[in-house]
């Protein structure tokens, strides 16, 4: 099969989801497929895996074009999709959304949050569970880890909800140091980050929360980066690959807690992206 993982929105969003996309083109690959990779593009000859469906849905012509057309495809969601909308946006287009899924040969998620919303709007026959996993390109040879770290931790992502509450909380401390890559620090600094800050941070942001984004975590642990998490809604269990405590225990990890970085590196592996992927499409 040919295949087009298109990739869709701004530079912003685009380098946010790199993991996605490349981690997406690689597992496909393995299993035997032709896959190309276009930004803002589709393929006429190729089934397009869309990824970013969600910016479509904000300008109407493209979307009537694209049902219109003879072009096939399937969505990549890795937003949280329910009646509202995606993430309770304002002034989300959710008719030209539900547009988009309604002409689309179904819709693939990592999340069983999606799962249960699009069955309930379209039935099973809409919708593909992919658990998200492991792929040998994750682990990048820009990363070298040693044992003499700048930071005590790192935290990359969005700070909505109670985050970044928790942030500041951390960051009064002075037993430990934390580095917050912003949107300020150039998205290739995160690979230095991983190599020189001991423990990741992963941080649940409240009760809006229906399931842990699990790109993050397979990055920084295949990396050789433990990452300490704080729980949170997780039915797809991807917080299997952290250290979970309760927040009020951050401290005490960061200036004197260590874990078993190579068994959480074997929880990671033993979830294969390309053995998710095995008849999806």
């Amino acid at each position: 099969m040919k295949l087009n993982i298109c990739n869709i929105g701004n530079k912003e969003w685009l380098d946010f989801k790199a993991e996605i996309s490349f981690g997406l083109f690689f597992a496909f690959q393995d299993l035997g497929y032709d896959v190309t990779m276009s930004v803002n593009h589709f393929s006429v000859s190729r089934l397009n895996l869309i990824i970013g469906a969600d910016f479509l849905a904000d300008n109407s012509e493209n979307v009537h074009h694209i049902v219109r057309s003879k072009i096939e495809y399937v969505i990549f969601e890795v937003e949280r999709f329910d009646k509202t909308g995606i993430n309770d946006r304002d002034n989300f287009n959710l008719e030209l959304y539900k547009l988009l899924i309604e002409h689309s040969k179904f819709v693939i998620t990592p999340y069983l949050y999606n799962v249960h919303s699009i069955t309930n709007l379209y039935g099973s026959e809409k919708i593909r569970y992919a658990r998200w996993g492991f792929h040998e390109k994750m682990v990048k040879p820009t990363i070298v880890r040693s044992k003499n770290f700048e930071f005590d931790a790192l935290y990359f992502g969005l700070l909505k909800g109670k985050r970044a509450e928790k942030i500041q909380n951390l960051l009064s401390r002075e037993s430990y140091t934390l580095k917050v890559q912003s949107r300020n620090d150039p998205i290739l600094f995160k690979d230095y980050f991983v190599s020189c800050c001991k423990w990741g941070l992963n941080l649940s942001y409240g009760s809006a929360e229906k399931f842990i984004n699990p790109f993050r975590l397979y990055y920084m642990t295949s990396n050789g980066m433990p990452v300490l998490a704080d729980g949170g809604n997780d039915a797809d269990n991807y917080l299997s690959v952290c250290e979970v405590v309760n927040f009020s225990k951050f401290s005490e990890y960061l200036t004197n807690g260590n874990t078993d970085i190579s068994f959480l590196q074997d929880k990671c592996r033993a979830s294969r992206l390309s053995e998710n992927l095995k008849q999806i499409l």
